[in-house]
């Protein structure tokens, strides 16, 4: 009876509003950094609060090949590092310069010095995958432990990288063109389709991830 309490605000969100809360059941896992073959845009994601996406959300993905269009954090990787731009020419810089000569909030910092020392840690950054690989967030001794390249999981179980604003873009794309095989993602919401009915009250009425996350472990290791 206690159990089913405590549970009750998880069923009443769940059956009300189709939603799950993404708070408790973020998970982190090591992968191929190859598995991740798409991204999905800011504007098709569904609910960054609700961890069970329902409808074709993951039908509007597009190709990693491609990302560098839309997204100025990971173009700017490569621009600095392929194609040997100084960090104030990259379009990043120029992005969030701007931002901060208008007074609006840039994300990288409040002035040009706090900008120009976060685009010098990236260069810490970049030494330490190359000499150690891809560290996660808990070996860092950072307590943000879902601090990871965010991802979401598409109904054919493919790992689509969201786009910016869910944390790794820098470290995707520092592990890609330094071929840093093995990454730690962090998966913020995965499509409804991968859970039974079964499954979707196990996850309400647990207090721990535990049973998710295996579960979406062995499907994902069943899709090699």
């Amino acid at each position: 009876m206690i159990s089913y309490l405590k549970s009750l605000p998880k069923r009443l969100d769940y059956f009300l509003f189709n939603k799950i809360s993404s708070k408790n059941h973020i998970f982190n896992l090591k992968i191929d950094k190859n598995k991740i073959e798409y991204f999905l845009e800011l504007k098709n994601i569904i609910d960054k609060k609700n961890f069970i996406w329902d409808g074709d959300w993951d039908k509007n993905k597009i190709s990693i090949s491609k990302y560098r269009k839309y997204s100025a954090s990971y173009n700017s990787i490569y621009e600095i590092y392929k194609e040997n731009k100084n960090y104030n020419e990259c379009e990043e810089y120029m992005i969030k310069s701007r931002l901060i000569f208008d007074g609006k909030k840039s994300g990288r910092g409040e002035n040009l010095t706090e900008l120009n020392n976060y685009f010098n840690s990236i260069d810490k950054l970049k030494n330490s995958l190359d000499q150690f690989g891809y560290k996660s967030q808990l070996e860092l001794n950072n307590n943000k432990k879902n601090d990871e390249i965010g991802v979401v999981i598409g109904r054919h179980l493919e790992i689509i990288k969201l786009q910016d604003k869910f944390g790794g873009t820098h470290r995707f794309a520092l592990c890609k063109l330094l071929e840093v095989k093995e990454i730690i993602v962090s998966v913020k919401a995965v499509h409804k389709s991968l859970l039974q009915k079964e499954d979707i009250k196990k996850i309400i009425t647990m207090n721990d991830n535990e049973y998710i996350t295996s579960l979406l472990k062995k499907k994902i290791e069943i899709s090699k």
